[in-house]
C-alpha cells in the first residue's frame, strides 16, 4: 500500500475527506497525518530486530605504507611523498611513533598526530592504517556477535567497553593476533590497527523502513508512491491511534488494536528453533 493509499484508507475509516496528494499537500489535516505516519514508522522500526530491516555490511581494511621525517617532541610528520587517501580516520605506526597515535589533520606532504613523536628520523618507514570505519548510512543498531574477520575466519572481539578500550590503547600489553572493535560516534573502531586488505563483515538493523517506487530504501516517506515495509494493517491502526491522540480524542480501542497487532507481528516476523526436552540427537558430522 502506497503512502497515498494508506492515508486515504485512514481518512475513510476516520470519516474525513480523502486527499488527492499527501507528501505535497498543503491541507493542515493531511500534513498532520503525513508527519504522524513518518514518526509511526520510525518508532515501529525501533520495536524489534525486524527481518525485513536486517542488512549485511562488508568492508575492506585500508593501510598505506610510506615514509616521512619525524622530530622528537613534535606531533607533525613531514616530507611524506603523498598524503592521498590518508584521513583523520587513520592511525600511524613505525619508528619514532607512539602506539595508536591518530591523525588529527592532513596537509600537503604532512600530517599532524594527537601525540608527539619520540625520535628524530629522516625517511622513516611508516604505515598509516585506517582504524575508524563509518557505519552504513542507514544504520539503526548493531546485531550482536555478527562481527567477523572473514580473511582469518575468526570473530572480532567486542564490542569493547570504554574501560577495556583505553586499557588496550594505553596499557603495556596491547598486541595480539585478534582484532577488537568498538562502536562509537558513528564509526566501527578497530584495535590494533589492521593491515591492508582484510575483509570484515557484520549485520545490523537498518532504519530504512520505506521503499520508493524505484526500489530505493529510505528512512521516511518522501513521495506518494513510497510504501512501508511494515504490514498495512499495522500502519493503519497505528496512524489512527496517533491521529486521535493528537486531536485529544479517545483512541484507546485503536491503541489496543495496534499493540495487539504489533506483538503478533513481532512474534511472527522470524522463525525460531524447535526445542526438545530430550538429549540432542548427536553431531551432524560423519566423524
Amino acid at each position: 500500500m502506497t503512502l497515498n493509499e494508506l492515508v486515504q484508507a485512514v481518512c475513510d475509516e476516520l470519516m474525513i475527506s480523502r486527499p488527492s496528494v499527501v507528501a505535497l499537500s498543503q491541507d493542515p489535516q493531511i500534513r498532520q497525518l503525513y508527519a504522524l505516519v513518518n514518526r509511526l514508522g520510525t518508532d515501529i522500526a525501533r520495536q524489534a530486530p525486524w527481518q525485513m530491516l536486517n542488512r549485511e555490511h562488508i568492508l575492506t581494511t585500508v593501510a598505506i605504507d610510506t615514509t616521512g621525517d619525524t622530530t622528537a617532541g613534535s606531533a607533525v610528520i613531514s616530507n611524506i611523498p603523498s598524503t592521498v587517501g590518508i584521513t583523520t580516520q587513520f592511525s600511524v605506526g613505525g619508528p619514532g611513533t607512539v602506539p595508536f597515535a591518530q591523525v588529527i589533520s592532513v596537509g600537503t606532504g604532512t600530517v599532524t598526530l594527537n601525540m608527539p613523536m619520540t625520535e628524530t628520523l629522516t625517511g622513516a618507514a611508516l604505515e598509516f592504517s585506517q582504524v575508524d570505519y563509518t557505519l552504513p548510512s542507514d544504520w539503526l543498531r548493531e546485531i550482536p556477535q555478527t562481527e567477523w574477520d572473514r580473511t582469518n575466519r575468526w570473530p572480532l572481539l567486542g564490542p569493547q567497553s570504554p574501560q577495556d578500550w583505553q586499557s588496550f590503547k594505553s596499557g603495556i600489553v596491547y598486541a595480539g593476533p585478534r582484532q577488537r572493535f568498538r562502536i562509537q560516534q558513528g564509526t566501527l573502531s578497530i584495535n590494533p590497527p589492521p593491515p591492508n586488505g582484510l575483509l570484515f563483515a557484520f549485520e545490523y538493523i537498518s532504519n530504512g523502513w520505506v521503499e520508493s517506487a524505484t526500489g530505493a530504501i529510505q528512512q521516511r516517506y518522501e513521495a506518494d508512491t513510497d510504501f512501508a515495509l511494515f504490514p498495512d494493517s499495522l500502519m493503519i491502526t497505528g496512524l489512527k491511534a496517533q491521529w486521535k491522540a493528537a486531536k485529544g480524542l479517545d483512541g484507546s480501542f485503536d491503541l489496543g488494536e495496534f499493540r495487539g497487532l504489533l506483538e503478533q507481528m513481532k512474534a511472527q516476523d522470524r522463525s525460531a528453533p524447535a526445542l526438545s526436552l530430550s538429549p540432542y540427537g548427536g553431531s551432524v558430522l560423519m566423524s
